[in-house]
């Protein structure tokens, strides 16, 4: 009998950890690998400048250097989802084509200050939010500047 309660006990708790499921609201790094997997790696990212409403002296960007992209890539990766509805202006209309074609498309804000996460959301769904981290967000503004300098 003592057998046949310790089977249930090893059979709850690897139910219960499968079930558990990944509750973080960044993507690791396991998930972005499988990620790069099914939708192939990216061949070219383009900032195209939200011109209604943000300066004149923006401008559009394509980034087809391996290191721009892995920069770009990596900042989504990292992006953790923001709660609730939100509202927003993009600064830059992002599209991330990989090498069979496809495209995914995303809005991009990063404004200047250095000290301010960036906000990504995919134009799939508009109403849900991620927020760049500090050091992903600064990155970003770095190569922008770079190839509009």
């Amino acid at each position: 009998m003592r057998h046949i309660g310790m089977l249930l006990l090893f059979f709850s708790v690897i139910f219960i950890a499968a079930c558990g499921g990944n509750d973080s609201s960044e993507m690791g790094s396991k998930e972005a690998e499988e990620l790069e997997r099914s939708e192939g790696i990216p061949t070219l990212i383009t900032l195209s400048c939200n011109q209604a409403h943000f300066s004149k002296t923006c401008r559009d960007i394509e980034f087809d250097r391996a290191d721009e992209i892995q920069i770009v890539t990596e900042a989504i990766f990292r992006a953790e989802r923001m709660q609730g509805a939100i509202d927003y202006a993009a600064e830059y209309m992002m599209n991330i084509t990989y090498a069979d074609g496809s495209v995914t498309r995303y809005d991009l804000s990063l404004g200047t200050d250095p000290k301010a996460q960036g906000l990504l959301v995919n134009q799939e769904d508009t109403m849900t939010g991620y927020t760049i981290p500090l050091e992903n967000a600064n990155q970003l503004r770095q190569i922008i500047q770079r190839r509009t300098d």
